[in-house]
């Protein structure tokens, strides 16, 4: 639909989305200011050390940018990187990245001669432009690879029944209810969470996600790479073809997770049995039919085809419009076009999205848009969240209460 964020911005809140981390802009202001809002959207956090006088800071507490001008095309910009760092140095973050705007990366500043001047190469990334034209899901993998990279060296002792969440991150719709719904799943399951990836864990939880047992991936677009080195570090991987979305892809993600993990899954299956009851009961009363209802997502591969499912399954909707937004995962991908092939729907696949379709599921904004000019009967946030919208009830896109948050947009007008 609208929003495309690229692998510049995935780059940027990937790092972002570890709490006490740092973000230096190394370009012109104007490559900040998208990015400042919406972290300060998705991960609100404040420093009272900074204010509207603060060098490089620019009265946000987020994101300092060494604010490029025309000359530091020609002459260069080490300085201005050098003396942002020691204003970024004097707030003691757990981690420091130095993120590259592409017009900033033909300049040529030695951006690590000015790290290690600064007394910050034990904690310091260089993150280059090179993942500009990629997508946001490479540019969030990559760098999270990166990071742990940097701060996790691999170790020999396991801790027995922990795990490493990974595929979450802060531009995920609630992505805090996301850590504790998949988190509460999996202790069911006996296995303890010690650090959720790139959504909200900090520096000492990456630096101990080394030791766990598992590395389990919720949306595997966002985790290729992670997983991969996890793996290498001798933890137990479980990369599903789905991710968790509706009641039964969440099933069939525990049913991995245990059959990988060696762990029962009785009572997490009980606890999704619970909840699809409880909707079913809902659902009763709603006295809202949703058959032959047209619906368009717009998502990654491994939600867009549980989603497609959960809808056409479940609610007897068909599919007018599925759109993976530049994002390729091939097993979720095949599982597409051998069920759209099976209903006949195989236009759907990278079709026009309608002047009008009952149920639109995208990014925030997006589907605000079409909800407040009547192009659509209901929009479902799934990422990239409305900056209009504030969440303060748990509204969790994966898992059994994913399902619930889903059914609540679809059958609710508010």
């Amino acid at each position: 639909m609208l929003v495309k964020p690229d692998g510049f911005f995935g780059v940027t809140m990937a790092i972002e989305g570890v709490k006490d981390s740092a973000v230096l802009m190394h370009g012109p202001e104007g490559c900040r200011k998208n990015l400042w809002a919406l972290t300060m959207k998705v991960f609100p956090r404040r420093d009272a050390s900074v204010n509207m006088r603060t060098p490089y800071y620019m009265g946000s507490p987020r994101i300092p940018c060494t604010d490029l001008e025309s000359c530091d095309y020609i002459y260069g910009a080490y300085d201005r990187v050098f003396d942002a760092l020691q204003h970024v140095k004097e707030r003691d973050p757990g981690l420091v990245a130095v993120v590259c705007s592409p017009g900033a990366s033909l300049i040529g500043d030695d951006c690590q001669k000015a790290v290690d001047e600064c007394g910050l190469s034990d904690k310091a990334l260089i993150l280059d432009a090179d993942l500009s034209s990629k997508p946001i899901n490479v540019g969030i993998d990559l760098t999270l690879r990166r990071a742990v990279e940097k701060l996790a060296p691999p170790v020999e002792k396991k801790r027995e029944g922990t795990a490493v969440l990974l595929g979450n991150h802060v531009l995920q719709k609630d992505w805090e209810s996301v850590n504790e719904e998949m988190s509460r799943i999996l202790g069911l399951m006996g296995i303890e969470v010690i650090c959720c990836l790139g959504a909200g864990s900090t520096v000492e939880e990456i630096r101990r996600s080394s030791e766990a047992e598992f590395a389990v991936v919720i949306c595997p677009e966002y985790a290729i790479e992670t997983a991969e080195l996890y793996r290498e570090y001798g933890a137990v991987t479980v990369v599903p073809d789905l991710s968790p979305i509706g009641f039964e892809a969440t099933d069939a993600w525990i049913r991995l997770v245990s059959e990988k993990t060696g762990r029962g899954c009785d009572a997490a299956l009980g606890y999704v049995d619970g909840i699809r009851r409880r909707a079913y009961r809902r659902m009763l009363a709603a006295r809202f039919d949703t058959d032959a209802f047209k619906f368009c997502i717009d998502a990654e591969p491994s939600i867009c085809y549980p989603l497609a499912r959960f809808f056409y399954d479940n609610l007897q909707m068909v599919p007018a419009c599925l759109r993976y937004d530049g994002v390729s995962y091939p097993p979720a991908e095949n599982l597409m076009k051998e069920f759209l092939g099976r209903i006949g729907r195989g236009e759907a696949l990278d079709g026009d999205v309608p002047d009008y379709v009952e149920i639109l599921c995208t990014d925030g904004n997006t589907a605000d848009m079409y909800m407040r000019s009547r192009h659509c009967l209901r929009g479902v946030d799934l990422r990239f969240p409305s900056m209009m919208n504030t969440e303060f009830l748990p509204q969790p896109l994966f898992g059994a209460v994913g399902a619930l948050y889903i059914l609540e947009r679809v059958v609710n007008r508010f």
